[in-house]
């Protein structure tokens, strides 16, 4: 499990940081469970969680069709491993707070439909598609293999639910390394997003308001600039398995 926990930390640039842009300084509390007939998932993506939440579903006498989550993100297999269950299931997703990371690449885009609430979070900022890895000499070659079956879990993983696989890498041509270094020190932004039109430039189908609107930044102006809203091209053409082994 030690490359489990290295990817974590490499993946999840300032895991608190992504916390503080949903609004919130302290990690989530871990829960997954069924409410009011809805599944609900708070807390980091781990196989755990998955494991509980899919025997959860399996038990139920009534099987939920929405899956209500707040998470930071998680290894890049849970999130896919998680992503891939959400659309075998035809479950719809909804954000209850901050979807960021592994949730915003894999569980957000795998759902039937989309909710957001007018002030849920989204965030991306990279996937095992990413260019920019720091791991050290003696862990590389563990890493390399790793992230070679990642790569190919996750351009299958994304050709299947018809998205183009540069959604969770786009930003990061427009995401100066400036921003990242500043995040450090508490400052700076620690992501990106998009607005709905680009989402679906991408792919991303489905998505419903449930209180007419989204505009988060509004509703959470202390953090705000944590997150750099990202304008996709109007030269930009959907491709499936854009990055590809």
């Amino acid at each position: 499990m030690k490359i489990v926990v290295l990817l974590f930390s490499v993946l999840v640039v300032g895991c608190t940081s992504v916390n503080n842009a949903g609004g919130n300084n302290q990690n989530p509390e871990t829960f997954v469970g069924i409410e009011n007939g809805n599944l609900v998932y708070r807390g980091g993506i781990t196989e755990t969680s998955n494991n509980a939440i899919f025997a959860l579903f399996n038990d139920a006498e009534v099987k939920p069709s929405r899956l209500l989550i707040t998470s930071q993100g998680g290894e890049i297999g849970a999130g896919l491993d998680l992503g891939q269950w959400v659309k075998d299931n035809g479950l719809d997703v909804e954000v209850e707070r901050v979807c960021a990371s592994s949730c915003a690449n894999y569980i957000f885009p795998a759902a039937n439909k989309k909710y957001l609430r007018k002030d849920s979070v989204l965030l991306w900022h990279g996937s095992a598609w990413q260019a920019d890895w720091s791991v050290d000499d003696k862990n590389r070659q563990t890493f390399d293999e790793y992230l070679t079956g990642m790569r190919k879990q996750e351009t299958e993983f994304y050709a299947s639910i018809g998205v183009d696989n540069l959604l969770a890498n786009y930003g990061q041509s427009k995401f100066s390394s400036l921003d990242f270094a500043q995040n450090l020190f508490g400052k700076g932004t620690v992501g990106y997003d998009y607005s709905i039109a680009d989402m679906e430039r991408f792919g991303l189908k489905n998505i419903i308001l449930i209180d007419g609107e989204w505009d988060w930044r509004k509703y959470r102006p202390k953090s705000a600039d944590r997150v750099k809203r990202i304008n996709v091209d109007e030269g930009f053409e959907f491709k499936l398995r854009r990055f590809e082994i």
